[in-house]
């Protein structure tokens, strides 16, 4: 069953049924019923029109058992539309990860965010791109036909990588580090303390449950709430800006009986860099 979903879509396309998927999703506030502004699903053929955010789109798709065999988002809207954050974010692409394939098909064009947003592409999968002539490749005017995507849009085949580490901090502490999506481990974990940036996408997650935000709590504060109400797994995103000196001796230092285990997920291959070097003769094999 291969399954496509198209982001911030824009209109319903006919021409979207000719496409070599099973299922097709395409997810826009302009499917929403306009006169009470509400949430709708509607079906035509094999194309399903979700009207939300996008965000909420991906905990409906989580819901729903969905897996992405092929990921598009070209013009979400962020200048003209009414859009509020960048699809291809690190924050929004962490999130949707759990419905990503192992290997999946991504369409995007990096430059429609002329810089002014956080879009990295800095992620735990392998990323090649894909030419006209090779197998895989589906024109992204398909789904767009504006001007600026011509030579920019891109057609990349993306492959998951793992990479997990276990330095030896703490005897009463059990930590990891992966790269990896926080919201891989969501059900795992018993408090995550995200770091939630100004992109536009703040108030979404924080009233997600048991998350806290990192920049507004200090990792004491957290360690003490996790020891007030019995938290033993805590997951983190990065926060430090690369410095984690501190972190590093707190988690040395940590005598109280919660947390008992700490994982660290990062997206990009460089965070927590600090770390990793002060822990790379104390890694568990």
């Amino acid at each position: 069953m291969k399954t496509l979903v198209y982001f911030a879509s824009g209109p319903y396309s006919s021409e979207y049924q000719k496409l070599d998927f099973d299922r097709i999703f395409l997810i826009d506030n302009c499917f929403r019923n306009s006169r009470e502004n509400h949430k709708s699903i509607t079906n035509k053929g094999k194309i399903t029109c979700i009207g939300m955010d996008c965000l909420k789109a991906v905990e409906y798709l989580i819901n729903e058992n969905i897996k992405i065999d092929c990921f598009v988002s070209l013009n979400e809207g962020l200048y003209e539309g009414g859009g509020s954050y960048a699809i291809n974010s690190d924050f929004f692409l962490g999130f949707v990860m759990p419905l990503l394939n192992d290997r999946y098909t991504h369409i995007m064009n990096k430059d429609y965010y002329h810089d002014m947003h956080n879009v990295s592409m800095d992620l735990p999968f392998n990323m090649k791109e894909i030419s006209e002539n090779e197998e895989g490749f589906i024109s992204p005017f398909v789904f767009s036909q504006a001007h600026y995507h011509k030579k920019h849009a891109k057609v990349y085949q993306m492959t998951r990588i793992f990479s997990t580490l276990k330095p030896f901090f703490n005897p009463r502490l059990k930590i990891s580090i992966s790269h990896d999506s926080i919201w891989n481990h969501h059900d795992n974990l018993d408090l995550i303390a995200l770091s939630i940036s100004k992109q536009g996408q703040g108030e979404f997650f924080k009233s997600l449950p048991k998350t806290i935000n990192i920049n507004s709590t200090p990792v004491d504060e957290i360690f003490s709430y996790c020891l007030l109400n019995k938290i033993e797994k805590i997951g983190f995103t990065p926060w430090g800006k690369g410095h984690y000196r501190s972190f590093i001796n707190q988690l040395k230092d940590l005598k109280d009986n919660y947390p008992k285990e700490i994982f660290l997920f990062h997206l990009n291959k460089d965070d927590y860099k600090e770390i990793k070097e002060y822990a790379e003769n104390s890694v568990q094999t």
